[in-house]
């Protein structure tokens, strides 16, 4: 892109009207698997139940006409075992070698209930205003030692492979599992335009797998039920910034004071401004009803907001094309 070009796309994303993205990082198994280990029971209620949470929140989008990039993991999108491992590229020589993936992980799973779900990725790409864009193929971590430039080639390619081979797309949006940006020369040497970043705080950085940082994870939430802090920004080259991590868990008293600074979010949300909400699927996957009801009511703020033309729904992808 030329410098004139690069001045008049910056300056009509300055010009466009306020903007909501939604990003899901649909992951299942493949996001846990250096915290749960080898324990099968483990978050399990959470992991099944997103084959019940994606077509609903599929539902609800559509209802409401809401876009969403659904940044999922390539291996969800396989049929079996054997299907992942004739496709996967060795797991990276990570350090710390709870962060690699296990054979035995299969055997856990012997029938990948927890690690596929190839009709869920399909309906995903079927469903009108929703886009497939990708968590990596395998779920790895590219700020971890050991990692290598060659890795996540291999990785980008088995998934660019596959959603070319199945669905007739390339993707276009990548979300960095653990929220670990990083390689970003190599990344859009790719089909990949636009990448999800983190907020600007510096707990919202410290994203290293496989640790247990509670200040800085303590400090997120009081960020995130804070109702005086506004988070959304505008692009930044190919990187569009988080600006809230939904919290569908929280006891009542809490809940609504997040409520709170996701309706002052949206309120201040201002030409050029983009309020980028995510979570993952599997964070509904318990007490259902009462989580699906909250995205619901934040659903429900977010569309009457873009039916009398206060603001536009798009996906990551929608802010590049």
């Amino acid at each position: 892109m030329s410098e004139m070009q690069a001045q008049s796309a910056g300056a009509e994303r300055r010009d466009s009207p306020p903007t909501v993205v939604l990003s899901l990082d649909f992951e299942m198994r493949w996001g846990c698997y250096d915290k749960l280990g080898l324990d099968r029971e483990a978050y399990r209620e959470n992991l099944e139940n997103v084959r019940e949470v994606v077509p609903a929140l599929l539902k609800l989008f559509s209802e409401r006409n809401i876009r969403a990039t659904w940044a999922t993991v390539g291996a969800l999108a396989c049929q079996d075992w054997e299907e992942y491992f004739r496709r996967a590229p060795a797991t990276p020589c990570y350090e710390d070698t709870a962060l690699r993936f296990s054979e035995q992980y299969a055997e856990l799973d012997p029938e990948g209930h927890l690690h596929f779900a190839p009709h869920l990725v399909r309906a995903i790409h079927e469903t009108p205003g929703q886009e497939l864009g990708t968590h990596t193929f395998s779920h790895i971590f590219m700020r971890e030692p050991g990692i290598t430039a060659e890795d996540v080639d291999a990785d980008l390619a088995a998934v660019v492979a596959l959603w070319k081979e199945r669905f007739g797309i390339e993707p276009r949006s990548l979300v960095f599992p653990r929220n670990q940006h990083s390689f970003i020369e190599r990344i859009l040497s790719t089909p990949i335009r636009v990448w999800r970043g983190n907020e600007t705080p510096w707990y919202h950085e410290c994203t290293d797998a496989g640790t247990n940082k509670i200040f800085p994870r303590s400090l997120r939430l009081l960020d995130a039920l804070n109702p005086m802090v506004r988070r959304a920004s505008c692009m930044d080259g190919a990187m569009n910034r988080a600006s809230l991590f939904f919290r569908a868990n929280l006891p009542e008293a809490l809940w609504g004071l997040h409520l709170s600074r996701i309706r002052g979010e949206l309120k201040a949300l201002g030409p050029g401004q983009i309020f980028h909400l995510w979570w993952h699927p599997h964070n509904l996957g318990a007490d259902g009803a009462l989580r699906m009801a909250r995205v619901e009511r934040v659903l429900d703020l977010i569309a009457n907001g873009c039916q009398n033309g206060r603001r536009v729904s798009r996906s990551m992808g929608d802010l590049v094309h």
